[in-house]
């Protein structure tokens, strides 16, 4: 009994082996397993007599009855005698009115110090617990509690990894976009997800620092409308627990948590809470919040998950933050180069001695030119007041220009007096309006945005040049890099012309080509560097350091330029999404690197006159091996790669296998250009995955017209349901031994408008790959029903229906459901529709299925196991798979005619049927030698063009 325990999987199995037994073993005629679940008792088992009255009830635990007595005190109670029951516990008489019990036995089933519930007894006449009957009980409902224990352990587990996969999918999927998002709030929105997928009762809130307070930019939908409000009003940064993360610079993890003592107003009681701090050019600048509602504490896998989610967020930002940089840095440089065209152009009429001031006037308008609207001042100090030179724009004030035009005294005009005296640039994002000019504040009261740079002439200021805008404006690198590379180049400017005014012209020409060509080699290193960098970036891999497509295409066109012959092979590895999905992305591309490896090191040993490897696609890679011409040596080295990969990879701790379907494509017969090659190698790949993967093809002309083929059905699959071109044809299935037909299977018909019948073999497959096998094969379910009733009703009460079901029907989660409503959208019962179902998609994936098979089972339904021994026959999973029916394929009952041991076989194989309780159905008969043959050997029912041919209409007119 305890190694059946052992082997119990649900807890109505545990009950079964406990109660009989205890009942034989002690003559008790009645038992009752009652389980505690949260204060209340509910019967969940019993056995013996139904007549027996007990006084066990379900509902709540009730103080000073045997069974509270039992769980409180964890140990059994034995009344040989209701008199002993009622001398103990009077008010069962009471309560119960009366019992038809004489002695009872009362045990609790513990486990590890915690009652899960109690085992009653009942006899009918007086009984005298012998010890050896009380140790029995005991043993027993102590093994009970163990198995209880187990079975509930494993439910745990397996709601455990369930939850933690739809977690892991959501992970990988924010993994995913950050490695192309750059939308924080999305990404923020994103990590949200992930943790409500993980934990579902979790509240999040990513905010973000702004002047000073944490302001909310995303809260989760769980978050009340008052403590979203109230986050988005933001908290100060001083706020203890907040600063507390910023200043560990990790995150903080928190149990036992009050939001309100801890300063969060509006936000409700959590049980634990994490912050997670962001931090850019080491300051602080958003955080992620995560809190849960319940009294809890956290978890080593809730921590885990929850700095994995925060690190993947801020490797986002790292990134945004980064690209941000270099955008604004090739802006600035950008604008830098037109600054310094711009001004080149205009110093290029400038001679020695000219006025200075048009040129001044020029360099202000070329700022100008890439700022919003306002106007640009140049000034200059002379007998200690500032002079207005050169203005462009307007000042919109009559008074203001006035002004200007009297000049201010040094000191008094800030704007002027600190870029003079510090030799630095002033840049303020808003107008501080002080100084003389000031006074009179609605002069400048249109000023918005200021930015005052010296004029520097040998390190010396020479002037100040301003510029005034008329709408606010942060004042950014890239406009600071104009304005300071177009003052720096008028100071350089100037000092040029003031040099040649007091040296020889030949002197100043040998600065300026020094400069020029200066620039020039600067400029070009430059350019050839980035040129350099920008070819390699865009015709290699950035993961594994191969050619890319780009450049793969540029090798084949050399070669194809050079009337190389070579062979080109295509292949894509088989299993890899698996790894992805499973192990996350960064152990895919760990895998891609040493996949690389392995390859590399299998072209090296190639015997060919230029080898090149490339991948060029998430998992694709091609292999170009010159001077292939042959069918037998491209062979060879395709063998060669398929087994280099026939070994286990080490991946993020697994141990992982891949495989690769391969095409090949040989040049110049299979193509004369690379896209040709590529295009004709990419079909050959794809007819391996088709027939069996893990192999190699060569490309044939007949694939391009397949393709257009497959391409041309799909196409015509979409509409054909729609359009009513599908048609139910029946073919009946006969009883060998009355001669009557018992069941008729439905056998789905295509007649495209305008075109001919197109066979199943062809379009099944074609609809299983697009999905759309789905709707049509509940229309062949729903059709197939519908007429089975009407058939029923005019005469034919005993009539089955069978109907084929494809694996991809078959393995989704809504598929019992949809049998079910068939059924009664129909009105007919669950015995009257037989599925059937192939070997390979049935048997190739065994714990998936098996679950659906019992669900079918509960419901009633048939279920057939369809052609039978046209692929590998796993008789062994058969006895795992609670299958009715079993259909022989054709291919069999065809060999009984030819081959003697067949029918060896086929009486073997009905000894099987016979001992699994299957009912045997032969297909294909199509002579009387081969119906009599099944027949003799115990087959139920046959089916074939001997015993009636697919029609649309059954029974025939002539028939009826």
């Amino acid at each position: 009994m305890t190694e059946t325990l052992a082997a119990t999987s649900s807890e109505e199995d545990v009950f079964r082996v406990i109660l009989h037994p205890a009942l034989e073993a002690l003559g008790a005629e009645a038992g009752t397993v009652l389980l505690l679940e949260t204060g209340q008792l509910r019967a969940v088992a019993t056995a013996g007599q139904e007549d027996v009255v007990s006084l066990w009830q379900d509902g709540p635990l009730s103080m000073n009855t045997p069974t509270a007595d039992v769980i409180n005190r964890q140990s059994p109670l034995f009344f040989g005698h209701s008199d002993e029951l009622l001398a103990d516990y009077p008010a069962l008489e009471k309560r119960t009115g009366g019992r038809a019990t004489v002695a009872n036995a009362v045990l609790p089933m513990v486990l590890e110090g915690r009652a899960l519930g109690v085992v009653v007894l009942d006899f009918l006449q007086a009984h005298d617990f012998l010890e050896v009957e009380r140790r029995f009980l005991r043993v027993l409902c102590g093994q009970c509690a163990v198995a209880l224990g187990r079975i509930r352990q494993l439910q745990e587990q397996e709601q455990l990894v369930l939850e933690r996969t739809v977690a892991l999918s959501a992970f990988a999927a924010l993994t995913e976009a950050v490695g192309s998002e750059t939308d924080l709030r999305v990404l923020a929105r994103q990590a949200v997800e992930v943790l409500q997928s993980y934990l579902p009762e979790l509240r999040v809130v990513y905010g973000e620092l702004e002047q000073g307070r944490w302001e909310a930019r995303v809260v989760s939908d769980n978050v009340t409308l008052e403590a979203a409000t109230a986050a988005r009003s933001g908290y100060a940064f001083g706020t203890p627990t907040l600063l507390q993360a910023v200043q560990a610079r990790n995150c903080t993890f928190i149990d036992g948590f009050d939001a309100v003592e801890a300063g969060f107003s509006h936000a409700a009681v959590h049980g634990a809470v994490a912050f997670y701090p962001y931090f850019q050019a080491g300051q602080p600048s958003s955080v992620l919040v995560v809190g849960t509602q319940q009294t809890r504490r956290w978890t080593d896998a809730d921590r885990a998950m929850i700095s994995a989610v925060g690190r993947s967020l801020g490797l986002a930002m790292e990134r945004a933050e980064t690209s941000r940089r270099l955008r604004e840095r090739s802006s600035e440089l950008a604008a830098r180069t037109r600054a310094l065209e711009g001004f080149s152009s205009i110093t290029r009429t400038l001679t020695p001695g000219s006025d200075p001031y048009p040129l001044i006037r020029q360099a202000e308008e070329l700022v100008l030119s890439m700022l919003p609207e306002g106007y640009a001042h140049y000034y200059e100090l002379t007998g200690g007041r500032w002079v207005g030179r050169v203005q462009t724009g307007d000042m919109r004030s009559a008074a203001l220009q006035a002004l200007v035009k009297r000049g201010f005294e040094f000191e008094r005009a800030q704007s002027l007096f600190i870029p003079w005296t510090t030799r630095q640039p002033l840049y303020q994002n808003e107008y501080v309006r002080r100084g003389e000019q000031d006074n009179d504040t609605h002069l400048v009261a249109h000023f918005q945005s200021v930015a005052s740079l010296p004029v520097l002439m040998n390190a010396q200021p020479v002037g100040i040049m301003v510029f005034v805008l008329f709408t606010p404006r942060k004042w950014s690198r890239t406009d600071k890099a104009v304005m300071e590379t177009t003052v720096r180049s008028l100071g350089l400017t100037l000092e040029r012309t003031e040099y040649a005014r007091q040296k020889e012209a030949q002197s100043l020409a040998v600065l300026e080509a020094r400069s020029r060509a200066e620039q020039a080699v600067l400029e070009a290193e430059r350019q050839r560097s980035q040129a350099e960098t920008m070819t390699h970036l865009a015709h290699h891999d950035a993961l594994t350091g191969l050619p890319n497509r780009a450049g793969l295409i540029a090798r084949l066109t050399e070669a194809i330029s050079a009337c190389t012959p070579f062979a080109l092979f295509y292949l894509d590895l088989d299993g890899f999404k698996a790894v992805n999905d499973t192990l996350g992305h960064h152990a895919g591309d760990a895998l891609l690197i040493q996949i690389t490896s392995v390859l590399r090191r299998e072209v090296m040993l190639t015997d060919g006159h230029e080898q090149v490897l490339a991948r060029i696609g998430g998992d694709e890679f091609t292999v170009m091996v010159g001077g292939v011409l042959d069918e037998d040596r491209s062979a060879a080295l395709a063998l060669g790669m398929c087994s280099a990969l026939d070994q286990p990879f080490q991946v993020a701790g697994q141990t992982v296998f891949v495989t690769a379907s391969t095409g090949i494509a040989v040049f110049p017969g299979d193509g004369q250009t690379p896209e040709d090659l590529l295009k004709n190698a990419d079909l050959a790949m794809y007819q391996v995955k088709r027939e069996s993967k893990n192999g190699w093809r060569h490309y044939r002309p007949g694939m391009n017209e397949e393709a257009r083929t497959r391409l041309q059905l799909a196409s015509g699959l979409r509409g054909a349901l729609g359009r009513d071109e599908f048609q139910v044809h029946y073919q009946p299935q006969v009883d060998l031994e009355s001669g009557e037909v018992r069941c008729l299977e439905a056998l789905l018909r295509w007649f495209p408008a305008g075109g001919e019948v197109v066979s199943p073999a062809q379009f099944i497959p074609a609809a299983e790959a697009s999905g759309l096998i789905i709707s049509i094969g509940q229309w062949v379910l729903d059709t197939a029903c519908a007429q089975l009733a009407v058939w029923r009703k005019d005469g034919f009460p005993g009539l089955r229906i069978a109907v084929n079901v494809s694996p991809v029907q078959f393995a989704r989660p809504d598929f019992v459901e949809v049998v079910q409503v068939a059924l009664d959208r129909a009105g007919l019962e669950a015995g009257a529709l037989e599925l059937e179902l192939t070997e390979r998609g049935v048997l190739a994936d065994l714990p998936g299925v098996l679950e659906q098979f019992r669900a079918l089972r509960r419901l009633g339904v048939q279920i057939a196991l369809d052609d039978f021994g046209a692929g590998e026959a796993h008789l062994g999973r058969l006895l795992h798979l609670p299958f009715d029916v079993l259909k022989l394929d054709r291919n069999l009952i065809v060999t009984l005619d030819e081959q003697p041991e067949a029918q060896r076989f086929m009486s073997a194989l009905q000894v099987f049927a016979s001992s699994l309780d299957l009912e045997l159905v032969a297909e294909g008969i199509e002579t009387p030698a081969q119906l009599e043959a099944v027949r003799t050997l115990g087959c139920h029912r046959a089916q074939g063009y001997l015993l009636g041919r697919p029609v649309a209409v059954w029974p025939s007119p002539d028939e009826e």
